[in-house]
């Protein structure tokens, strides 16, 4: 590069990155003092760029604009506190070789000068540029390390934002209840169990007038996320992929959820899911999304039947949509459909037997008599044990059918995914379950029981919506099989939740 001046035009740059202990503005200061200093005592004209940014992040702004000045050609050298403050990637600092090798221009830090038409200064970059890489992984390494003991051994939660229902306490060091905020969440959590949907939630809590804390509306989406997140049961986790592996640390914080209440919405949301009817119409009836097929195990949807009658009067009912998914190969299920009224008039009676039962019960809890609700929770925990271990040999024995290629690979991933879904859905109740049966408080079974005849008692004055959230809250299932092994008449077997 040809001077015009006596006086070298020189650009500084300064750069923290996000991830390095201490504060940015005393390390960025300490950079630009050191820097500043060399330049007054060796006369140069300079221009700092300054930024805090990653090492490896080839996109950031002030770099950018020290590129761009120059090609321009505007400086003569650049001054660094180091190598590494211009970048630890490799193919970076073979960029910017490549550039000062183009431009004629020096890399000078307060240790050393580097002139790229020199062979062995050059080979010493490039020695610097791997030793800078290698040493970002290190840092790496030990960032993620420190990140896992802190939840693994210190028992930490981590993380850069707080979680709403959360407000992170700096002198602590930990995350505190914002009372304002628990409120949403509680109330999320009350409607779960309730038997609501995430939608209905969402649109619950809106009309409320609860807001996110940018003062946007809840999505369905959001308010998924939330239920499903343990950190409301003063659990923390880290995932470290590098590491490969989680951190998971209990008793971090307060809960905002308990155990058993995140179980059971788990269990809850699970059995609402339906792989065949992804895209929802609504609801259209108190029985939606609880039909199971006698025949084949899988789900029975609700359509309309669009009767019309020569009179032009409508005559057009919801009926239970004949069951047609394929069992195997050849065959497909032939259960029957029916007028759902059918049904819905079968579930009214059996809550008037169920609202008898739960009185029964009523009355042992009052008496602090708890035995009757441990034995049918460990009869039920038994069972659900005996079918997830049969759901396992399933797995195992569609494995070997896929090894010994008598099933093609859509077959096998298709029938795993089935079987996936059915083994987490009884994992999930088998944990709800389990908690039950670990934490059984008479004055909570009361209060418990109470509300559910409550529910039944006002059932045929509730909203649709209210409805259907109530029989899913209180039933798993309603079994319909209409076949000619049943006469072509509806059975119906309803499946009811242990309390």
């Amino acid at each position: 590069m040809v001077q015009t001046a006596t006086k070298l035009k020189v650009a500084l740059y300064v750069r923290k990155s996000r991830e390095e202990v201490g504060g940015a503005e005393e390390t960025l200061h300490n950079q630009r003092e050191t820097l500043v200093r060399i330049a007054e005592q060796k006369g140069y004209s300079y221009d700092l760029f300054q930024e805090v940014e990653s090492s490896i992040n080839w996109n950031r702004p002030e770099l950018a604009k020290m590129i761009a000045s120059i090609e321009d050609g505007k400086y003569d050298r650049v001054l660094v506190t180091h190598i590494d403050r211009i970048g630890r990637d490799i193919g970076l600092l073979d960029d910017i070789k490549k550039l000062c090798i183009e431009h004629e221009i020096v890399i000078e830090t307060p240790d050393n000068v580097t002139k790229f038409d020199d062979e062995n200064q050059e080979l010493m970059f490039g020695f610097t540029s791997v030793l800078s890489d290698f040493e970002y992984k290190r840092i790496r390494h030990r960032l993620q390390k420190g990140k896992y003991d802190a939840v693994a051994i210190n028992n930490k939660w981590i993380g850069s934002i707080a979680p709403i229902g959360y407000t992170w306490d700096k002198n602590s060091k930990k995350l505190l209840i914002n009372e304002d905020e628990k409120k949403i969440i509680r109330k999320m959590v009350e409607l779960a169990l309730l038997g609501y949907s995430s939608r209905q939630i969402a649109d619950k809590v809106n009309k409320l007038g609860y807001r996110s804390r940018k003062g946007l509306p809840f999505k369905t989406d959001r308010v998924l996320a939330i239920l499903q997140n343990r950190v409301y049961l003063g659990e923390s986790k880290y995932n470290s992929k590098r590491l490969k592996k989680t951190a998971v640390a209990k008793g971090t914080h307060k809960s905002i959820m308990t155990g058993e209440e995140f179980s059971q919405i788990q269990a809850l949301f699970t059995s609402r899911r339906s792989k065949e009817n992804l895209q929802s119409l609504g609801i259209k009836s108190p029985v939606n999304k609880l039909l199971v097929c006698g025949v084949c195990g899988k789900g029975m949807t609700i359509q309309l039947n669009n009767k019309v009658r020569k009179t032009g009067r409508n005559y057009s009912f919801y009926q239970i949509r004949p069951c047609r998914h394929q069992i195997d190969l050849d065959t497909k299920c032939h259960n029957g459909g029916v007028s759902v009224y059918k049904v819905e008039n079968a579930v009214i009676e059996a809550l008037k037997m169920y609202k008898l039962e739960l009185g029964q019960s009523l009355v042992s809890l009052l008496a602090e008599d708890t035995s009757g609700i441990e034995n049918s929770l460990s009869t039920t925990l038994e069972g659900l044990k005996a079918v997830l271990a049969k759901q396992d040999r399933k797995a195992k024995r569609l494995l070997d059918l896929y090894l010994d290629e008598e099933l093609d690979k859509q077959s096998y991933q298709q029938k795993k995914q089935t079987l996936e879904d059915t083994i987490s859905s009884l994992k999930n109740e088998l944990c709800t379950v389990s908690n039950k049966l670990d934490s059984i408080d008479a004055s909570a079974q009361v209060n418990k029981v109470k509300g559910i005849i409550e529910m039944v008692d006002n059932f045929e004055d509730l909203e649709l919506e209210e409805q259907n959230a109530t029989l899913k809250l209180i039933i798993s299932g309603i079994v319909f099989t209409k076949t000619a092994e049943t006469n072509n008449e509806p059975k119906i077997d309803i499946h009811w939740r242990e309390l």
